[in-house]
C-alpha cells in the first residue's frame, strides 16, 4: 500500500515535471495528490524540505527506471549494451517517464548539489557496466552527456523529433568501443660506416 509521504512526493514529482519549479507549491501538490488542503505541509512544512524529499523519490524513481532497462538480464556484448541504453532513451516519450525525466531536470537546476550524488552512483555503475562488455569505461560520462541530450529532446519535442531507436544504439555502439591507437614504430637501427645495408 503507497503511504501518503509516497503519494505526496509522486504528486509533487509530477507538478514539478509539468509546470516547473515556479509551479511547484504545496496547494499545488495538495490538489494533485487528490488530498486535503494543508497535507503536503503537514509533511513537509518548508519548500527546501519539499525540494529534498522530491531529491530522494527522484532516485528511488531513477532506480526504478534505470532496474527495468536491464530486466532482460545482463548485456553480452557492446552491441546489447548500446541497444538497452537507446530503449531507456525511447522510454522517455511515456507520460509518466517523461514527467520523471523533466523534473530531474528542473532539480539540476534548482538544487544542483543534491543531485550530483545520483549523478555519481549511476557514472559508476554504467562505467562497470561498459567494462564487463569490453567497452571503454572512460567514455562513461561522454556517454552519459549524449543520453541527457537525447533526454532532453525527448521530453522537450517527443519521440518523433529523436533519431531511431537502431541508429541510437549503433552511435552508442561506436563511442563505447575503445578507441584504437596506431602501433608505434620500431626506430631503424643505427648503421655503422662501410656496414652491408639490410635486406628487407
Amino acid at each position: 500500500m503507497t503511504s501518503r509521504r509516497q503519494t505526496v512526493l509522486d504528486a509533487a514529482v509530477r507538478v514539478l515535471g509539468r509546470e516547473g519549479p515556479r509551479g511547484l507549491t504545496h496547494r499545488a501538490t495538495d490538489r494533485e495528490a487528490g488530498l486535503p488542503a494543508g497535507s503536503t505541509a503537514n509533511l513537509f512544512g518548508r519548500r527546501a524540505q519539499l525540494l529534498a524529499g522530491i531529491v530522494e523519490r527522484m532516485l528511488e524513481l531513477d532506480r526504478e527506471l534505470w532496474e527495468r532497462s536491464w530486466a532482460g538480464g545482463e548485456p553480452a556484448d557492446v552491441q546489447a549494451l548500446a541497444g538497452t541504453l537507446a530503449r531507456f532513451v525511447r522510454a522517455a516519450v511515456e507520460p509518466w517517464t517523461a514527467e520523471v525525466v523533466r523534473a530531474r531536470y528542473h532539480l539540476q537546476l534548482v538544487v544542483p548539489d543534491t543531485t550530483l550524488a545520483g549523478h555519481r552512483l549511476l557514472t559508476a555503475e554504467l562505467r562497470e557496466r561498459m567494462a564487463a562488455v569490453g567497452a571503454d569505461p572512460g567514455n562513461a560520462e561522454m556517454i552519459l552527456s549524449a543520453l541527457d541530450g537525447l533526454l532532453l529532446r525527448a521530453v522537450t519535442y517527443g519521440g518523433d523529433l529523436l533519431p531511431a531507436e537502431d541508429r541510437i544504439a549503433a552511435w552508442l555502439a561506436s563511442s563505447m568501443r575503445p578507441v584504437s591507437r596506431p602501433r608505434r614504430r620500431s626506430p631503424p637501427t643505427p648503421r655503422t660506416p662501410g656496414s652491408p645495408t639490410p635486406v628487407p
